[in-house]
C-alpha cells in the first residue's frame, strides 16, 4: 500500500491471531492440524518448470496446489521411493511478528541453499529460488493467522518438504517427485522450564561420519539419533552431544572430537574469550541456520559482548575472539558457558554433559547453565539476535536477514524490511 502524501510503501500488517488459540502454551509439535492448510505440487519431467511457478507473471501451480492439511493425505504407494529409499530432504523456517507488528520470515535464502545441497545429494530436482521463496511466502499467506502474537519464542513454523513420490522397485532417482510446504504454530520454548540441559556424550553410537550424509537436512539423519536419544532421557539426560566416532579411542575420551546434537549446534565459551563451534569442514555436521546468524552475529558485536564475556570468564584483560575449528571434549572443562542452536529456541544453555552408562567416566557442569537463559555471554548473544529479528536493531550485515511474507513476491524475494 501506498501513502498518496508521502509517496512511502505502507507495510501490510498479518491479521489478529485466531481467536481460541493460546499460542504461548502450544508445545514444539503439530499443533490445530485441523486450522491448516499445505501446499503440494508434483513433476514427473524431471524439473520443475513455469507450470509449477512463473516469476514473470506471479501464476503457476504453486498457488493454486493448496490443499486442506487434515482433510488432505498424501496419496502414497507401498512402492513410493521415499519410504523404501529414505530419499526425502526437509527445511525449517520461521515467521513471527517483529515488535511493529510486520511479519517476518527469518533468513530463508539461507535455507534454499541448504535444501539445493541436499536435493543434489538426494538425486531429487531443486527448485529453483523463485519457486522456493513463493512456495514459502505461500505458505505463510494461506495460514496468516496462524502467526502467533509478538513474543519472545513463538512463531509459525514452515516446513519445505522435497520428497521421491513415485513408486518403483529398484534403486534408481524417483519418477516422481513432490514438493510440499506445511506449517504449524509453536510456542515459547522455554515456557515451563527453569535450568538450561544435560546432555549424554554418546561414546558408543554414532549420527554421521566423514563421507556420508551428515551435512545434509535429510530424513534418515534423524531417524538414526531416535533410539540414542530414547536410551539418553531413559538415563535422565535431555539429548546427546555426538562425537566424531572415529576420533574416540578408549582411554583417550578428552582427546575426541565434538560434533552436534540430535537436531542443535553446539557452542563453547572458553575461558580465553573464544567461542567456538565444531567446523563444517568435516562434512559431518549441520550448517544451522541459527549457528550462522550467531557467528555473524559475535563477529560483528565482539566489542559489545566483551563486558559479558569479563563477567563470564572473571578476566578483565580478556579479549573476544570467534571461530570454527576442531574442538575436543578435554576443552568442556575450560568453558565457562556452552549453549546450543537451532530453529525451536535459538540459544540454549547447557547446565552438564556427561556420559552415562557402560561409558568412559566424564562429567563437567557448567554453573551458568543453572538457571535461564543461562550465562552472560549466551544471555547477550540471544538478546542480539532477537533484536535482529524482531527488527529492533540492524546493521549493513544483517540486511536481507528479514522478509516480509506479505509484501509482493519480488520484495519477498529480494527485499529487506
Amino acid at each position: 500500500m501506498t501513502s498518496e502524501s508521502t509517496g512511502t510503501i505502507t507495510p501490510v500488517l498479518p491479521p489478529a491471531p485466531r481467536a481460541g488459540i493460546d499460542f504461548e502454551s502450544l508445545p514444539w509439535n503439530l499443533n490445530e492440524p485441523e486450522a491448516h492448510k499445505y501446499i503440494h505440487v508434483t513433476t514427473t519431467a524431471g524439473d520443475w518448470t513455469s507450470e509449477h511457478y512463473d516469476a514473470s507473471s506471479d501464476t503457476g501451480l504453486i498457488l493454486t496446489e493448496v490443499k486442506p492439511y487434515a482433510a488432505t493425505p498424501l496419496d502414497l504407494y507401498p512402492s513410493t521411493t521415499s519410504l523404501n529409499y529414505g530419499t526425502t530432504i526437509w527445511e525449517g523456517l520461521k515467521c513471527y511478528r517483529t515488535a511493529s507488528g510486520r511479519a517476518a520470515v527469518f533468513r530463508p535464502d539461507k535455507n534454499h541453499a541448504r535444501f539445493s545441497n541436499g536435493a543434489y545429494a538426494m538425486c531429487l530436482p531443486p527448485p529453483s529460488y523463485e519457486l522456493f521463496m513463493r512456495g514459502v511466502q505461500a505458505a505463510v499467506m494461506e495460514n496468516k493467522d496462524l502467526i502467533p502474537p509478538f513474543g519472545d519464542g513463538m512463531k509459525l513454523y514452515i516446513r519445505p518438504m522435497l520428497l521421491g513420490s513415485g513408486q518403483q522397485l529398484g534403486l534408481h532417482p524417483s519418477p516422481r517427485i513432490s514438493l510440499l510446504f506445511y506449517v504449524s504454530p509453536t510456542g515459547n520454548y522455554f515456557k515451563g522450564k527453569s535450568a538450561g540441559l544435560n546432555l549424554h556424550l554418546e561414546t558408543i553410537k554414532s549420527r554421521a561420519a566423514r563421507g556420508g550424509m551428515g551435512a545434509v537436512k535429510c530424513s534418515g539423519n534423524y531417524g538414526s539419533t531416535l533410539r540414542p536419544l530414547a536410551n539418553a532421557k531413559k538415563q535422565g539426560f535431555d539429548d546427546n552431544i555426538y562425537l566424531e566416532l572415529d576420533s574416540y579411542q578408549k582411554g583417550q575420551l578428552d582427546k575426541a572430537l565434538l560434533q552436534e546434537l540430535s537436531a542443535a549446534n553446539i557452542f563453547l565459551v572458553l575461558k580465553t574469550g573464544e567461542i567456538v563451534t565444531p567446523s563444517l569442514d568435516r562434512g559431518t555436521i549441520l550448517p544451522g541456520v541459527t549457528r550462522d546468524s550467531v557467528l555473524a552475529l559475535a563477529k560483528e558485536y565482539s566489542e559489545e559482548l566483551k563486558a559479558a564475556m569479563i563477567e563470564s570468564t572473571g578476566d578483565d584483560s580478556v579479549n573476544v575472539t570467534i571461530s570454527e575449528r576442531d574442538v575436543t571434549v578435554g576443552e568442556l572443562r575450560n568453558a565457562t558457558e556452552v549453549f546450543i542452536t537451532g530453529t525451536a529456541a535459538e540459544l540454549v544453555p547447557l547446565a552438564s554433559i556427561a556420559t552415562g552408562e557402560n561409558e568412559e567416566e566424564f562429567i563437567t557442569k557448567f554453573p551458568h547453565g543453572a538457571t535461564l537463559p543461562g550465562g552472560p555471554v549466551t544471555a547477550k548473544l540471544l538478546s542480539i539476535l532477537r533484536e535482529i529479528m524482531y527488527g529492533t536493531r540492524s546493521c549493513k550485515m544483517t540486511e536481507g536477514w528479514l522478509k516480509d511474507p506479505l509484501a509482493s513476491p519480488e520484495d519477498f524475494r529480494t527485499g529487506s524490511m
